[in-house]
């Protein structure tokens, strides 16, 4: 449990002006990550690499990856997942380990 990745935090959402919404946050780290002299927490793994899961209620609807603190919902696939565009989304973000797999998850209530 020692390696399992911490959650994210401060997720936010921003919907463009073509329908596609930016999810950010910004990852915790496990180790020396204390330091008020850096700007970014160490990685504290091989890779960067997150999933991102858009929920509807206790349903997973779709999961996304991406290897940065961000990641694009594009309009296109919202409407596939929702039959139109949304005002909230609920999503779960989590930091992915080579050795542990999936970290603890933040989940957000967001408005877009």
């Amino acid at each position: 449990a020692g390696l399992r990745p911490f959650s994210p935090v401060h997720l936010r959402a921003v919907r463009d002006p073509s329908g596609n919404i930016t999810f950010s946050w910004i990852r915790r780290a496990r180790v020396n990550g204390d330091s008020w002299q850096q700007l970014d927490v160490p990685l504290n793994e091989e890779t960067e690499a997150y999933e991102i899961d858009i929920m509807s209620g206790a349903t997973v609807k779709r999961t996304l990856n991406s290897a940065a603190p961000s990641v694009v919902y594009s309009a296109a696939q919202e409407i596939a997942d929702f039959g139109s565009a949304q005002t909230t989304h609920t999503i779960r973000v989590m930091q992915m380990s080579n050795v542990f797999g999936r970290g603890t998850y933040r989940e957000s209530v967001l408005n877009v």
